[in-house]
């Protein structure tokens, strides 16, 4: 999980997969295998996706039969992705309004932020105080 999370040592471009060093592949008994943590590309994705994909091994994982357990991350899975989806079509919604409304600003500021779809690298736009 490590490599997923961390782009490793200083020299390493960011976002460089450490688990197969940015050549996208993994030795295993059966040869090269495309590696599991970047997919093949050799570099991360955004974190958008490593929290989707975590949601799937933790829906894997514990999301399977019928026990409480079970019903309980089934449910709080899908309230997430309710709710991530919720998020970018308020996103696209506040595409559409004028760019000098700072309500708009704001809107599309704190809903990136919170799927992480894009690194947010300005200062959080002024409110209307």
């Amino acid at each position: 999980m490590e490599a997923r999370e961390s782009s490793g040592a200083s020299d390493d471009k960011p976002g460089r997969c450490q688990s197969c060093h940015g050549t996208g592949e993994i030795g295993s008994e059966f040869g090269l295998a495309s590696c599991p943590d970047c997919g093949g590309a050799g570099y991360l994705p955004s974190a958008h996706m490593l929290v989707e994909w975590r949601a799937r091994d933790i829906e894997r994982a514990h999301g399977t039969g019928t026990t409480a357990v079970a019903r309980d991350v089934r449910f709080l899975l899908a309230e997430l992705r309710r709710s991530r989806d919720a998020l970018t079509e308020i996103t696209a919604l506040a595409q559409e309004l004028d760019d000098s409304n700072p309500v708009a600003a704001l809107l599309r500021y704190t809903a990136s932020q919170a799927l992480r779809l894009y690194e947010v690298t300005a200062e959080r736009p002024p409110s209307e105080d």
